[in-house]
């Protein structure tokens, strides 16, 4: 069932509206719905996560290798992506000075790559970087916004090692918790953004609870000229990970998981 959602929208100009989003059950998509993404793909630009390193450049887009990330160029064209299971993503789209029409990229990044190599984390925030600028170079004044969404619940348990002192240590600074990475990612992409434009993006829906079950990833489309993001992800187990939340609240919104 479609869960329209709008946070905020202070950091735009009256006339220009926010990105909204539509949460859609993959797993009970309607025939219209289907009908429609399936017309969708047909003239919209496939940001693939899979996309071969030689063939980047071809289709002008960024990306550091292999299973790092993957991001389009700013254009005016509808965007979608497939298989989100930890990786987050980031739009950003604005209203060109030229044209009077919308601009936007989308990303696609896996966080064991884009936080854990320091390379791969400076070729994405450079290119993140690109994509940002070229927004606030061609497009107006307070017509800017950008997103996050993705990621998952980590289902794998970390031990203390040999490290840990028992009586002297805390245990919770040595167990990796379910959300560890997503936290981690979500607050890189807050800092990257918020310096660079001024205020920290609406992370649309949160991360997935159900990765170990059967059609369990995340596939995005966006409708660049009208600002709408569809969200095909499985029925959550619980309502709070559907929530709209600001990036800087991602601590407080993760309290919510664990309850």
């Amino acid at each position: 069932m479609e869960k329209p959602l709008i946070l905020k929208d202070k950091h735009l100009n009256q006339e220009y509206k926010p990105i909204i989003v539509g949460l859609y059950d993959r797993n009970n998509l309607d025939k219209d719905t289907q009908y429609f993404l399936g017309d969708f793909k047909n003239t919209a630009e496939f940001v693939n996560f899979s996309c071969k390193p030689e063939d980047l450049k071809k289709n002008e887009m960024y990306g550091a290798g292999c299973d790092t990330y993957v991001m389009s160029s700013a254009n005016e064209n509808n965007k979608y992506s497939f298989a989100y299971f930890h990786c987050t993503g980031v739009i950003g789209v604005g209203v060109d000075k030229e044209t009077g029409n919308n601009i936007s990229f989308l990303s696609h990044q896996n966080p064991d790559s884009f936080l854990a190599d320091k390379k791969v984390m400076e070729s994405f925030k450079n290119d993140l970087n690109k994509n940002i600028d070229k927004l606030i170079e061609r497009c107006i004044s307070g017509s800017i916004d950008i997103v996050l969404f993705g990621g998952n619940k980590d289902t794998k348990i970390q031990y203390p090692g040999e490290d840990f002192r028992m009586g002297i240590d805390d245990i919770d600074d040595f167990m990796k918790k379910p959300f560890d990475e997503y936290s981690k990612s979500i607050k890189y992409l807050n800092y990257i953004i918020k310096q660079k434009i001024g205020f920290s993006p609406v992370v649309m829906s949160g991360p997935n609870d159900n990765f170990d079950t059967e059609n369990h990833s995340l596939d995005i489309y966006f409708d660049n000229e009208n600002r709408r993001l569809y969200l095909i992800k499985p029925k959550q187990e619980e309502n709070h990970k559907n929530e709209a939340f600001e990036a800087n609240n991602v601590e407080e919104q993760i309290k919510k998981f664990n309850k």
